[in-house]
């Protein structure tokens, strides 16, 4: 997207960005719930946990999950799929510390869980990710996730690498409820389809496109390079660029349907909040799981250089509705969660949380979300915003 001086990119984008929604089709628009409809709301439990040696971790977990309640009747007798955050190739640690300890979910917050789920009753259990290359179950050890240790401590555990067609034989269409911002329907692997249960275990970050990245933003990567990656188009299933062209800009169409056309715009500060709404409609989290006891700050991995800062929130956030667990977490990270578009820790783009909200997805009103165990006020650690790319 171009402009010219004195316009500055921001209240450009802004400008255009308001006039291309106006310019959208009245058959998305209205595909929506009634307008003044209240958002849904759920409750959001935090609880303290200082250390990731197991047994803290499970049995802060477990106090989580009975303050919510239902969490055992969520998984008994069910199939259930868990989206774990190992974003980047091999990204690294900082400050002397590991990349699962600062920017991947750790894996003892993973196995505890799939403990808990495992002792209510679960049938089925399988750990997802689409790893940046066309590798099968080995590439989680290479992420330093014990493939041996989970499977030993609980033998219901699969692993499966989604960032393709994986084990397969096709993709599976999930539509975007009630219409789209940008897509009116998914391709993915089929284990997001051949499911019961969706749970989203993210790391509490910051992104430099999205501002936060939490439980919401964990599912942008569930789409499949070999239809929405950059290089998709001459490599398909051995594809394994990342997804520039046709999710963050908006230059390219994906190798399947659902692309809402015309594109209405090519900034990926306008484009991913509204890509990540759209995903978490077709493919709904039942469950979200924030892993906030050693984090970073200022971005959401090593490519984003000195803005980075080491967090020790101490923290694990629970909840059963996306936005409202998301928005806790903003929170939490002493963000506004109703923040206006390109301001603070949005700067460079729009408010995800506002968008979904919009959708009905869930609050992102703090005023609105009943928080459990320890409050928000007492929680509040402090993160870096991020850099204005401006």
């Amino acid at each position: 997207m171009f402009h010219h001086k004195p316009c500055s990119r921001r209240s450009f984008i802004k400008a255009a960005a308001a006039g291309m929604l106006i310019a959208r089709s009245d058959s998305v628009l209205a595909a929506t719930p009634t307008q003044g409809a209240a958002a849904p709301t759920a409750p959001v439990a935090i609880q303290r946990c200082r250390t990731y040696q197991f047994d803290e971790v499970k049995a802060r977990l477990r106090e989580t999950f009975d303050w919510l309640g239902g969490v055992a009747d969520l998984v008994k007798n069910k199939t259930v799929t868990i989206k774990v955050n190992l974003t980047g190739h091999l990204a690294q640690g900082h400050y002397s510390l590991s990349n699962i300890e600062t920017v991947y979910t750790h894996p003892m917050v993973t196995l505890a869980a799939c403990k808990l789920f495992e002792e209510y009753g679960a049938k089925r259990l399988v750990i997802v990710e689409s790893l940046p290359a066309n590798v099968g179950v080995e590439g989680f050890t290479m992420n330093n996730y014990d493939v041996s240790l989970f499977q030993s401590m609980c033998p219901i555990v699969e692993f499966e690498n989604t960032r393709n067609l994986g084990t397969g034989s096709k993709y599976f269409t999930m539509p975007v409820e009630n219409g789209g911002y940008l897509f009116s329907s998914f391709d993915f692997n089929h284990r997001y389809a051949e499911t019961d249960v969706m749970v989203s275990i993210a790391k509490m970050k910051n992104h430099d496109i999205a501002g936060i990245t939490l439980s919401m933003k964990n599912l942008f990567g569930i789409t499949p390079n070999a239809l929405y990656g950059s290089d998709a188009h001459r490599n398909h299933e051995n594809a394994t660029d990342v997804r520039v062209d046709v999710l963050h800009n908006g230059v390219r169409g994906p190798q399947c349907d659902g692309l809402i056309e015309p594109i209405v715009s090519n900034d990926d500060g306008f484009r991913v909040p509204r890509i990540v709404t759209d995903i978490c409609r077709a493919r709904p989290i039942d469950l979200q799981i924030i892993d906030a006891v050693v984090t970073e700050s200022g971005g959401e991995g090593s490519w984003n250089g000195d803005q980075l800062g080491l967090c020790v929130p101490g923290l694990l956030l629970v909840g059963t509705n996306c936005v409202c667990t998301d928005s806790v977490g903003a929170s939490v990270m002493n963000f506004n969660p109703e923040a206006e578009d390109w301001t603070k820790p949005f700067v460079n783009g729009a408010n995800t949380f506002h968008l979904a909200a919009d959708k009905y997805l869930g609050t992102n009103k703090i005023s609105e979300i009943d928080v459990v165990g320890v409050p928000i006020v007492e929680a509040r650690y402090a993160f870096l915003p991020g850099q204005d790319r401006e």
